[in-house]
């Protein structure tokens, strides 16, 4: 990785840790079983696909969850709040590595399918070392913002084109195979981490060539 000047991140299951169960169960406390079934880490369908992609507003996102399980009672902040179980935190170790490569000169950045009620809980989760989400990256690309969804190619030329990065000195860093897949393909270099995998590792081996 010696060519390496930028690093771009996917949020859930790379930075924020994830978990699935919870979230299936607060959806199913809601009596919202039809969204239950729907939840998908990596690839966002139906409604919420839309939502991530910016098709609709979360309100109306909303409406047709409530419209699919039939419960016209259940709020958009409880909705919210059942997505927001996914979000369990950020490790302090991992907002400590973005920080040092942004002082070794490595410009980061995040690539994220995510959507606006999230993004508050994520937003906050980020300041767990006393600094704001923007303290960490040089820029923030969401699907919905940009209406594209990874895996597509669309989303990564958008960010190239915006950002001005250039594939081959760029690392991605997403744990999903399709979006690894994409970005590969372009010309990324790629890594795919496990499950609560520190990847620290990766930029030690940066940093040292700098």
């Amino acid at each position: 990785m010696q060519q390496i000047k930028n690093v771009i991140f996917d949020l859930g299951g790379v930075l924020v840790d994830l978990d699935i169960e919870r979230c299936i169960a607060a959806f199913r406390l809601l009596g919202m079983n039809r969204v239950a079934d729907l939840v998908n880490p990596y690839y966002p369908a139906e409604m919420i696909g839309r939502l991530e992609r910016g098709d609709i507003s979360f309100h109306e996102a909303c409406d047709e969850m409530r419209r699919l399980d039939n419960r016209p009672g259940v709020s958009d902040a409880e909705i919210a709040g059942a997505y927001g179980a996914f979000l369990t935190g950020i490790p302090v170790a991992k907002l400590r590595q973005i920080a040092r490569l942004r002082e070794a000169g490595i410009c980061t950045y995040v690539l994220s399918n995510n959507n606006p009620a999230s993004m508050e809980v994520i937003r906050g989760q980020f300041t767990a070392d006393g600094r704001t989400m923007d303290d960490y990256f040089d820029k923030i690309y969401l699907s919905y913002e940009l209406r594209e969804l990874k895996p597509s190619e669309a989303i990564f030329r958008k960010v190239m084109a915006d950002s001005g990065v250039v594939p081959a000195q760029t690392l991605f860093i997403d744990d999903g195979q399709k979006n690894v897949d994409t970005a590969q393909a372009l010309g990324f270099a790629v890594y795919m981490p496990a499950p609560g995998e520190d990847f620290g590792h990766l930029f030690d081996e940066i940093t040292r060539t700098k």
